[in-house]
């Protein structure tokens, strides 16, 4: 130690922020590539032109129901036209009976995207939380 001399320097600490800034964007690519947000499934039903993908899983479905909204954006359970409020009831009779019966949405793949929302909605609003998007394999 030497305490006699000259006095010590105050040396500038810097923090560089670039490296930081790059862990941050490597962190955000990760968690974006590792989410997945659908469960497809393939059912049968309506004659619904539905949309394609790479992998069609099918999980088990003992108690499910399956909603068609057609080109022309009616919806059809049980292969009649229903209403918003038809389907509200229908969904609420179901989730009386069984809470976690899966509701499978096939939608055409033409269909505007706020029915097949719409229709998903209605079965969260009323406590159905086993929601599927239909989807063929290509």
């Amino acid at each position: 130690m030497n305490f006699t001399g000259s006095p010590m320097q105050d040396e500038e600490v810097t923090l560089e922020l670039t490296p930081l800034i790059d862990m941050v964007f490597q962190l955000l690519i990760f968690f974006l590539l590792t989410t997945t947000f659908a469960i497809n499934v393939k059912e049968g039903g309506m004659e619904v032109d539905l949309p394609r993908a790479k992998s069609a899983q099918i999980p088990s479905m003992a108690s499910h129901m399956v909603i068609a909204v057609l080109k022309d954006g009616r919806m059809v359970v049980g292969g009649e036209s229903v209403s918003e409020q038809a389907l509200q009831e229908k969904l609420e009779k179901v989730y009386k009976d069984n809470p976690q019966t899966m509701v499978v949405v096939q939608a055409d793949k033409t269909v505007e995207h706020h029915r097949v929302v719409r229709a998903m909605d209605i079965a969260a609003t009323i406590g159905l939380k086993r929601l599927a998007i239909a989807t063929v394999q290509e």
